[in-house]
């Protein structure tokens, strides 16, 4: 009897446990990924709702109060009847004018009466003026001193108030201002408008009631300097007023005036 080696059989046994572990070897666990939890909802903040907008509340604000002016003193029935006329345009024989609030001769309220009240004045340059002077009608120089204007400012309407006898001057503004005793005070600004100083004459003549003639004018002299004016006034006689006018000429008798 052959007997094989036994490192054969060995080897043959090995091989054959080999053979079988390896058919019956159990199979790798599979480990399958384990499901994932959801993940939390993600809660959205609530929306807070939008108030309305609105303007902010002011505090009321008290209407401004409107200052009247104070009433004007009453008039005498003499001063009545003149601005009455002066102011009435349906007559053809007066030169008319309207009531305005405001004067141009801020030298005239130095004759405001005491309880009359104040117009507006406007800003008027009166560098170089000479003192206020004028003249009555009876031809006398008087300063403006009486305390007699009611403060009413009479200013003529768009009509032809003066006679000019020469080119060289122009009248830049008239004024009747109404005093407390019916007589009414007549400014005038004249201008020199040539390139030389100006000897002139001025003068204002007074129509009244019950008039024959027609009053000789009385001229008040006035020097001019070129391009310069100045301001002059006149008082009507005492009586009715129906229309004054504004007479202006060269002095041809001055020295050096143009003849």
């Amino acid at each position: 009897m052959k007997l094989c080696p036994l490192p054969t059989l060995l080897s043959a046994s090995l091989l054959l446990g080999l053979m079988l572990g390896g058919c019956v070897a159990p199979e790798a666990t599979q480990h399958k990924p384990e499901a994932k939890a959801p993940a939390p909802a993600v809660q959205k903040p609530a929306i807070q709702p939008v108030a309305a907008m609105s303007a902010p509340v002011l505090p009321a604000m008290a209407a401004p109060k409107l200052i009247a002016p104070p009433p004007r003193p009453p008039l005498s029935p003499q001063v009545e009847e003149v601005v009455g006329h002066l102011t009435n345009t349906d007559q053809t024989d007066t030169l008319a004018h309207d009531i305005v609030d405001t004067t141009g001769f801020p030298e005239a309220m130095a004759s405001l009466a005491p309880d009359a009240a104040p117009p507006k004045i406007e800003q008027v340059d009166t560098r170089g003026q000479p003192p206020a002077r004028g003249l009555t009608a009876d031809g006398d120089s008087v300063n403006l001193v009486e305390r007699d204007w009611t403060g009413l400012v009479l200013v003529p309407i768009n009509k032809s108030l003066s006679k000019a006898y020469t080119t060289a001057v122009r009248l830049l503004k008239v004024e009747a201002h109404p005093l407390k005793d019916g007589r009414i005070r007549v400014w005038i600004r004249m201008q020199n408008v040539g390139h030389k100083s100006l000897p002139s004459e001025i003068a204002c003549t007074f129509t009244m009631r019950g008039d024959t003639q027609p009053m000789s004018p009385n001229f008040y002299e006035l020097e001019v300097p070129a391009r310069e004016y100045r301001d002059v006034f006149f008082v009507s006689p005492p009586g009715y007023l129906i229309t004054y006018t504004v007479l202006i000429r060269s002095n041809h008798l001055a020295p050096g005036a143009d003849r």
